[in-house]
């Protein structure tokens, strides 16, 4: 009987494909439920750029804390829209878009599955899936999910 795989299932999932660690930082791309194209990163900072900035756009997981700024409110770029009916903006995404599955995409040296429960703290809090080992971890801060990821492509093989 083989072994059953683990799987997420949620509104935000985002598969983080590794395909280089060049200078000991990640290279890859990202996929989403709601695109059918990859977006690409040079490195861990810009990874979790990418992801914090998706998680604003869909409004989801809402932010425990908003960033302070000194600015007036209506000069602010990314302030969070006022929503008027009790839809989330996810929602309406998916509606828009519709949803794909991301768990099938691969990197060159690893693939994490990622799901951001929460975005308390200042940080994330969430669950991810290692492909290579089909292991689910628990993360409690973004510092703990690279972690996570560093100490799981030690010594990773190359894919071809």
């Amino acid at each position: 009987m083989s072994e059953a795989k683990q799987m997420l299932f949620a509104r935000n999932l985002i598969s983080i494909c590794i395909d280089d660690n060049e200078n000991a930082d990640y290279q890859g791309c990202l996929w989403h439920q709601y695109s059918d194209d990859p977006i690409p990163f040079e490195s861990a900072t810009a990874m979790v750029t990418i992801m914090d900035n998706l998680m604003d756009e869909w409004d989801f997981p809402q932010k425990g804390l908003e960033q302070r700024v000194f600015i007036p409110k209506e000069h602010q770029p990314h302030r969070r829209k006022e929503v008027k009916d009790d839809e989330l903006v996810i929602d309406k995404i998916q509606k828009q878009h519709g949803t794909r599955n991301i768990q099938g995409k691969k990197g060159r040296l690893a693939t994490f599955v990622v799901q951001v429960a929460f975005r308390q703290n200042a940080t994330w809090q969430g669950h991810v899936v290692v492909a290579s080992s089909n292991e689910k971890k628990s993360f409690s801060s973004v510092m703990e999910l690279l972690r996570i990821m560093d100490d799981s492509m030690k010594g990773a093989v190359v894919l071809e």
